[in-house]
């Protein structure tokens, strides 16, 4: 027998067999992706509290959404373009095969303090199922009025790289000049049960992710359960939003929004 080549053998298939487990060493901590929350004796985060922490509500699951055809709803569109209900007179046009919905108003509005719920009820006045909506943010520059469109009263994000825009009016010279709309019909299915993370474990995986927050306090002024798509394929539908606690946190003179995956802990980005 050859005892250096067997040897040699032997070492080779050591390195190939340690290679294997790592492999799958990895893969099951991508399958995962879960990294266990350190107790609260152990470890002290970097966060400051400023809002109530809220509880986390039972019987939530994934949602489907897909974006409807406004061509079948011609009598809606009717009353938004001829200023019924109190709403502005407006033009309203077509575009993405009918499902994205665009206004423009015949007399812009001054735009007024968008925090304020009358100023955000005359706003959504004027598109198409506004009910169903909920403001989010005045975009810097303030171009843009944001609003996100809700399920069972939580809000629904899709990723800015999808290119749908949910209700976004248009702000020119401090004045509203129209807006721009998709509609989701969404859905969800109870029998399918997900265990969710609570508010107070995502604000601590934040924390945690010093290579998006840095070493600063971290003000939490907003702690909210909502759904999120992150996909960022236009033509990708039926869409499918995951659980998240969306956070709004304060890091120096800054005021960001972040969201925490509800099922695997993992900070996503809509942006």
């Amino acid at each position: 027998m050859n005892w250096s080549r067997t040897k040699s053998i032997f070492i080779i298939c050591f390195l190939l067999l340690d290679v294997f487990l790592v492999f799958e060493m990895y893969m099951r901590q991508q399958d995962e992706n879960v990294e266990p929350v350190p107790d609260g004796g152990s470890v002290t985060h970097n966060y400051k509290m400023e809002t109530v922490t809220p509880t986390l509500p039972q019987n939530i699951t994934f949602l489907r959404g897909t974006r409807i055809d406004f061509n079948y709803q011609k009598n809606a569109l009717v009353q938004l373009a001829s200023g019924k209900n109190d709403a502005k007179k407006q033009k309203v046009n077509l575009e993405e095969n009918g499902r994205q919905l665009t206004g423009m108003f015949v007399n812009p509005m001054v735009l007024g303090d968008v925090k304020n719920e009358d100023v955000q009820k005359s706003l959504l006045n004027m598109v198409y199922q506004g009910h169903e909506y909920k403001f989010w943010r005045l975009d810097q520059g303030k171009e843009t009025i944001k609003f996100a469109q809700t399920y069972q009263n939580r809000p629904v994000y899709v990723s800015t790289r999808n290119k749908v825009q949910m209700l976004d009016f248009i702000v020119q010279k401090n004045q509203v000049t129209g807006f721009r709309q998709s509609y989701l019909k969404l859905s969800s299915n109870k029998h399918n049960k997900v265990d969710l993370i609570n508010a107070e474990q995502a604000i601590n995986y934040l924390a945690d992710r010093t290579d998006l927050v840095g070493y600063s306090m971290l003000h939490i002024k907003a702690v909210e359960l909502c759904y999120l798509n992150t996909v960022g394929v236009e033509s990708a539908e039926p869409l499918i939003f995951v659980p998240a606690w969306h956070i709004v946190a304060r890091i120096d003179s800054r005021t960001n929004d972040y969201f925490v995956n509800a099922v695997t802990g993992n900070v996503q980005s809509i942006n």
